[in-house]
């Protein structure tokens, strides 16, 4: 079955959308201040304390790109606590008040990167460049976000992408993890990070940002620069790898559909294995099978290094064919802003 891609709202002056919550509310950021949108209409709820240097260069897309000016994360779990990171602090939002709790290593962390377990305990992995491959934690934040802890280090790695529930096996997590050889696997935990088990060689093949599920296997398409990007799956019953069809760049978001449907993005960054000027939408009805329905050109800011990969992310909690939320950054018509898309099949038409 064929699939299009539809561009349905935009939203020019939200920077990031984080989250879309079960209740169908959506928390986002605009620079620095924290948006909630309740019954269609977006509204002021808090505002990151200031970061500098970095946001005296907040005036202009192309200073903040550079000094990647908003980049944070925001999380908001079972019960209603709502979680930010910004400038390497944790902190609880409420009531437009903005608490710092605790400090971690690296700015903040990936898209669709934080989770929670049954009772709204947030997991989060720390993601920076660490040249000196320091200990890398998960950190585990109670539900009512008065207490936290390291709930696993793990050395030997550059850092997390990102944790992920397994939707087929209750209390499971899927960590995954990289960036060079030696250092890509994926992990599973089935005890809260006090034991973890490893997946993988090492090898570019093993490096993903996210998963996606079945009944069967573990799927993800491969997170390289350097090498040829695939898509892969790992078999439950056994672990046997397999290497499926070629894509043009590397992966980073994605997520699956209330329907069952699997969409992916590619992302335009800089490396051999980088073949294509756009940022793809590619959807899959096994995640190992995939088609490309959309693409969004990168823009001519360059290099890329500085200002920015062509990257489409997709926020956290549920999402449907009819309510696809996208940010993005670095291409034509979508950077620094976000829209609301459907993807429809091919041929139906809707009135």
């Amino acid at each position: 079955m064929s699939y299009r891609f539809e561009i349905i709202e935009k939203y020019p002056r939200i920077t990031i959308i984080h989250q879309r919550c079960a209740n169908g509310d959506l928390w986002a950021t605009a620079k620095r201040t924290v948006l909630q949108r309740k019954a269609g209409a977006w509204q002021a709820a808090a505002e990151f304390p200031r970061c500098y240097p970095r946001d005296l260069f907040g005036f202009s897309r192309p200073t903040a790109r550079a000094m990647r000016a908003d980049k944070c994360n925001l999380y908001a779990n079972k019960n209603g606590k709502l979680l930010g990171i910004r400038g390497g602090w944790v902190y609880a939002i409420e009531g437009g008040a903005v608490t710092r709790l605790f400090e971690i290593q690296g700015d903040c962390v990936l898209h669709r990167a934080i989770s929670e377990d049954g009772a709204g305990n947030i997991y989060f992995g720390e993601y920076f460049m660490n040249p000196e491959r320091k200990p890398v934690c998960i950190w585990r934040v109670a539900p009512d976000l008065q207490s936290w802890e390291a709930a696993a280090e793990l050395p030997g790695i550059r850092h997390v992408h990102g944790i992920y529930p397994d939707p087929f096996n209750p209390a499971t997590f899927w960590v995954t993890v990289g960036d060079f050889a030696g250092e890509c696997y994926l992990l599973r935990t089935r005890d809260h990070f006090r034991t973890m088990e490893r997946f993988g060689d090492g090898s570019q093949t093993w490096r993903a940002v996210n998963l996606f599920f079945t009944p069967d296997s573990v799927n993800w398409l491969t997170d390289s620069n350097l090498e040829s990007n695939h898509a892969c799956r790992m078999t439950r019953r056994n672990g046997k790898l397999e290497i499926g069809q070629e894509i043009d760049c590397s992966a980073w978001y994605g997520g699956t559909t209330r329907e069952g449907l699997h969409v992916a993005f590619t992302t335009v960054e800089k490396g051999p294995a980088i073949r294509s000027n756009e940022s793809a939408v590619l959807v899959s009805a096994d995640a190992y099978h995939w088609e490309k329905i959309f693409g969004f050109k990168k823009d001519f800011w360059k290099p890329v290094k500085v200002f920015k990969y062509g990257v489409i992310a997709l926020p956290s909690g549920e999402f449907s064919l009819e309510e696809v939320y996208l940010s993005g950054e670095g291409l034509v018509r979508l950077d620094g802003c976000s829209l609301k898309a459907a993807i429809r099949e091919d041929g139906l038409t809707h009135g």
